[in-house]
């Protein structure tokens, strides 16, 4: 089995934390695009905005020699729901991870401000902030995630104003591909899980055990062997399981 694969990260992150799932969809034979967003990775320069962020995914996709599954986790799983709703282009599947949690305009507001006044406290420096989050996950993790750098902190604001925007519930109720969604059990943004199942009733859940919202990193190789699963599975009738 082999074919394209598109990597979406999440905030403040950058391409490097798909690292185990490029190493072993690549070994695989697939082919994997994993890009750096806006004001990420190597484009922390840039401007973050919707419209550049699906240009991307849209740049991505375009390179792949045949329709990709498209992969995103947390606010690369929202720009997946959002960019697999709005393309003209073909995809093979979708398989969002950490998103269901309905964005509200103002709440995004709220906590994009909240995040960037706390980026300027005591303790918010990117050394402290790598080891909290290896201590929360593992070191190996917390390089894979942080492994293009931390995301600065003006990055924060637009990326919450444009989940905002978002009316996530419609676009995975337009998506006309295979959709898997995989959370992580301990997932806080498995909140919504339920509402976004109804909203695409062949869409397919898959909860891991001992993982949270970076579940990628959380449990790599059960995280990558879910994809191939979703990968072979779009040939075939989607299951709803829980």
């Amino acid at each position: 089995m082999s074919g394209s694969v598109v990597l979406v990260h999440g905030v403040r992150s950058s391409r490097t934390m798909w690292r185990p799932q490029i190493k072993r969809l690549t070994k695989r034979g697939f082919h994997v695009v994993a890009p750096d967003l806006p004001g990420h990775g190597e484009r922390q320069d840039e401007e973050f905005s919707l419209a550049a962020a699906l240009a991307t995914i849209d740049e991505a996709v375009a390179s792949c020699p045949e329709p990709p599954m498209l992969v995103g986790l947390s606010l690369g799983g929202y720009l997946s729901l959002q960019y697999a709703a709005t393309t003209q282009r073909p995809l093979r599947a979708v398989t969002v991870a950490g998103c269901t949690a309905v964005p509200n305009r103002f709440l995004a507001v709220a906590f994009g401000a909240y995040l960037s006044w706390r980026d300027r406290l005591p303790g918010s420096a990117d050394d402290s902030v790598l080891a909290a989050f290896a201590k929360a996950n593992s070191p190996k993790a917390a390089r894979h995630y942080y492994g293009g750098g931390r995301a600065k902190a003006h990055v924060v604001a637009p990326v919450m104003r444009a989940l905002g925007r978002l009316d996530v519930l419609e676009a995975i109720g337009s998506i006309d591909v295979p959709v898997t969604i995989i959370n992580g059990r301990r997932d806080e943004f498995r909140i919504h899980e339920r509402r976004f199942l109804a909203a695409n009733d062949a869409a397919r859940l898959v909860v891991l055990d001992d993982a949270g919202h970076i579940s990628n990193l959380n449990r790599p190789k059960r995280f990558t062997k879910e994809l191939r699963a979703a990968f072979e599975r779009a040939e075939r009738p989607p299951l709803v399981v829980a």
